[in-house]
């Protein structure tokens, strides 16, 4: 006996079935969109580098309210279940068992009553011999790690959209501000061409297309009411809430003119999430290969009952205690291929882990450096944009000085102020864009907030489940 349990234990400390050591794919010392001028660190919560109260209060509201991220946080409750299911294995089972029995029976000398008492332990635990049950615990929990990456990048994709309706929403009040402006400049120019027409100094064409310019303004109008309102219920949806329930206060967009500091290449691993999750995810594959290899091994297990019977007959009493001790082993010979096709079906879903390992990392370089040449290239539309604006303001401060001496007709001057109008409502589109892209940069760089905001979250929770039940 001794000599078996010796061979178990040196079985168990040569177990071949290790998994694999995983090498992490080589990484770029830098990125290959080359970043000039000041540069600036993106705040830990990014969204607060726009100095906007309303902002920070509605990120607050969508941590505590966004019905998406409660199903995820409800969804890592099970993988933490799960992950106790398999740990339980790892430890003996122990079950109490009972019973009371009474009965009659026919006999020569008349009815035979009996009655039985029985009380038992049951007590089994298998013999981890080739790490099999590890393998296979140690794979639940980092599939639960791997479900809290999942979340923190669903609370980063949401907070990156709530920013992004937010903004979007912003720029819709301030379009409608620039509408408004042109409606009543090109109202006043209408007025004034047909003024000159009575006066016979214009030709109805002239008078219809101020109409037509007029109308053309007014028709752009509720298309921008519509999507502030359609930015707004976005909003609302985000936050668990009906549509029409959020306003969005604030007519100005944010003007950004800092160069973000994106790190190097080596940050994004532990920065995304993503790339963190399908990484557990890999890992995890290779516990469940190394689990099913050892599907194909002996297996070796304890059983030990204890417990006390009582008997009561006609004739007399019985009663004792009984016990047994079992220690069994089970070699797999034919099961059809159910064991090796296990195998194999494992070793894809490995294969197939380290492909979208590999794939989530290439998307993450690619986000960031697509990111990176947006942001350049947006600089360099801003400055022409702001050199265009100038170039008009020049040109309408001139009209207004010819206008004032009699030189230039109110025409050229509505003209020229309406252009202005025109080139301050691409300026706005243009920002919403910069600030969109700023956005999609803050989630393609990843952070650590999320960690935390997970965690409070799954505290609330647990709070509110304990509070109901109560």
């Amino acid at each position: 006996m001794r000599f078996f349990l010796l061979f178990l234990l040196l079985l168990t400390a040569c177990n071949p079935l290790r998994p694999s050591s995983l090498k992490l794919p080589a990484l770029p010392q830098t990125y290959a969109t080359e970043q000039t001028g000041t540069m600036t660190q993106l705040s830990e919560h990014w969204w607060e580098d726009f100095n906007d109260p309303q902002l920070n209060q509605l990120q607050q509201q969508l941590f505590s309210n966004n019905l998406n991220l409660r199903q995820a946080l409800y969804r890592l409750q099970q993988l933490e279940a799960l992950r106790k299911i398999s740990g339980a294995s790892l430890s003996p089972q122990l079950n109490l068992s009972g019973s009371l029995s009474r009965d009659q029976s026919p006999s020569i000398t008349g009815d035979t009553r009996s009655t039985s008492r029985l009380y038992s332990l049951a007590a089994s635990y298998e013999i981890d011999l080739w790490n099999k049950l590890r393998d296979t615990n140690k794979a639940a929990e980092l599939r639960l790690q791997a479900g809290e990456s999942d979340v923190q990048a669903l609370l980063l994709s949401l907070s990156a959209q709530l920013t992004e309706q937010y903004f979007l929403a912003v720029e819709q009040q301030a379009q409608l501000q620039l509408l408004r402006q042109q409606s009543v400049l090109k109202a006043d120019f209408l007025q004034t061409v047909t003024e000159r027409y009575r006066a016979g100094l214009a030709t109805a064409t002239d008078v219809y297309q101020a109409q037509q310019n007029l109308a053309v303004i007014q028709t752009q109008i509720p298309d921008r009411q519509t999507a502030l309102i359609q930015a707004e219920n976005s909003i609302a949806l985000l936050l668990g809430q009906l549509p029409g329930s959020v306003a969005i206060t604030r007519v100005e967009l944010p003007q950004l003119n800092n160069v973000v500091d994106i790190g190097l290449p080596a940050d994004l691993l532990a920065r995304r999430p993503d790339v963190t999750e399908t990484f557990l995810q890999l890992q995890a594959a290779d516990h469940e290969l190394a689990a099913a290899l050892a599907e194909k091994l002996p297996t070796i297990s304890i059983s030990a009952t204890l417990g006390r019977s009582a008997t009561h007959l006609a004739s007399g009493d019985v009663e004792g205690t009984f016990w047994n001790l079992l220690l069994g082993a089970a070699q797999p010979l034919i099961d059809g291929g159910r064991r090796q096709a296990a195998t194999e079906q494992q070793k894809a879903v490995r294969a197939e882990k380290l492909a979208t390992y590999q794939h989530t990392l290439l998307t993450a370089f690619q986000e960031v450096e697509s990111s990176l040449v947006a942001e350049k290239n947006s600089i360099v539309k801003a400055t022409r944009l702001e050199h265009q604006r100038w170039i008009n303001q020049k040109n309408l401060q001139l009209t207004q000085d010819n206008y004032l001496y009699g030189l230039t007709e109110s025409r050229d001057l509505l003209l020229i102020q309406m252009t202005q109008l025109e080139i301050l409502g691409q300026q706005l589109s243009h920002r919403q864009q910069q600030i969109s892209q700023r956005i999609t940069l803050a989630r393609a760089l990843g952070g650590s907030w999320m960690a935390e905001k997970v965690k409070q979250q799954q505290q609330i929770l647990k709070q509110e489940q304990d509070g109901t039940n109560d």
